[in-house]
C-alpha cells in the first residue's frame, strides 16, 4: 500500500475508534484509548517513513506493507 493510502486508513480506523467510544459510552474506553493512541503514534511514523510494515489486531488482523 503506498504511504497516502496507508496514512488514510489509518485516519480511518482513528475516526472509527472515537466513534465506537461515542456510541457505547458503557464500553472499555481504556482499551479502546490505547488503541487509539496506538494509531495516532502510527500515523505520524507512516508519513515521516519510519515505518514500512504494521499490524493492527483489532477490530480485525490486518497487515499493511508501506511502499514509497
Amino acid at each position: 500500500m503506498q504511504r497516502g493510502s496507508a496514512v488514510t486508513y489509518l485516519l480511518r480506523r482513528r475516526r472509527a475508534w472515537l466513534a465506537a467510544i461515542e456510541a457505547t459510552p458503557s464500553g472499555n474506553v481504556e482499551m479502546e484509548s490505547r488503541q487509539i493512541e496506538l494509531i495516532e503514534r502510527l500515523i505520524l511514523d507512516v508519513r515521516s517513513g519510519r515505518v514500512r510494515s504494521f499490524e493492527l489486531t483489532q477490530p480485525k488482523l490486518v497487515a499493511i506493507f508501506v511502499t514509497r
